[in-house]
């Protein structure tokens, strides 16, 4: 009785287990045949964003969703155009938020010059901008624009009522902005003179002058020619002269070019200071 008893519990294992297999491979079978009926009609990636998304709602329910956006690095209107940027509102699931999309977003903004996002589990969205400070006016092909030291343009500046600004002209002259502002921050009294430099060629520059004349500098470093200018202008008040250019352009010397008329009526052209 007892072995025919644990056969019966043999083959009854043996059924299950058999049935089992039997009907892991069916649901196997089903599953593939599912997937590529979805993949077929091109809805596979449909069903599977649905059930991410699901997730993520079920996900934000439980308190996985954005309350929170901390700026750091900005304030004021600037902080608060940044959070407008990201894109995010209040209930969006938190593991929805992509960083590197809502980086993109943010560094596109003409204010901010680098950004970092973090989500910061499990309802906050950190923001850390490097925003641009305006560094001079640049004026090219009719528009007056702020530009930030590196040469890209914040927005037009309104030319009733520009800011106080260092002024740099035509085309080149914003890649090349540091090199003449802080040239001039090293010469004071040349600065005070300067309305605006202008870009030649994208070579070199001109300064003009409030009175209306030029000083021409050379190709390279600009610092010893105005040290020069402004050691004459020092023993000699140069730059009060009437004149129409001064030109530095050769080894060490001054040129100055007299206004026309009075040229004429000298019966000179030029004369060396």
């Amino acid at each position: 009785m007892r072995n025919w008893v644990e056969a019966q519990v043999r083959s009854a294992r043996y059924r299950v287990a058999n049935a089992a297999r039997l009907g892991g491979i069916a649901l196997a079978g089903v599953a593939a045949v599912t997937v590529a009926g979805l993949a077929l009609f091109g809805q596979l990636d449909d069903v599977r964003q649905s059930v991410v998304t699901h997730s993520q709602v079920q996900l934000a329910k439980a308190g996985f969703a954005v309350e929170t956006i901390d700026v750091s690095g900005a304030q004021g209107v600037i902080a608060h155009n940044i959070v407008e940027a990201t894109g995010l509102e209040g209930g969006y699931p938190i593991f929805a938020v992509d960083p590197d999309e809502i980086r993109e977003r943010v560094e596109a903004m003409p204010i901010v010059r680098t950004a970092s996002v973090a989500r910061l589990w499990p309802n906050s969205v950190a923001v850390v901008v490097e925003t641009r400070e305006a560094f001079a006016l640049w004026q090219v092909e009719g528009q007056l624009n702020v530009i930030d030291r590196y040469g890209v343009v914040m927005g037009q500046a309104d030319v009733m009522s520009p800011p106080d600004l260092p002024l740099v002209v035509a085309e080149g002259a914003n890649d090349s902005v540091v090199e003449i502002v802080e040239a001039l921050d090293r010469h004071p009294t040349i600065r005070a003179e300067v309305v605006g430099a202008v870009r030649v060629g994208e070579r070199r520059w001109n300064l003009r002058l409030e009175n209306g004349a030029d000083i021409k500098l050379p190709e390279g470093d600009v610092n010893a020619s105005l040290a020069i200018l402004a050691r004459l202008h020092s023993e000699r008040g140069v730059l009060r002269l009437a004149a129409e250019s001064f030109d530095l352009r050769g080894q060490g010397d001054l040129i100055v070019r007299a206004l026309p008329d009075r040229a004429a009526a000298a019966g000179m052209r030029e004369r060396d200071a």
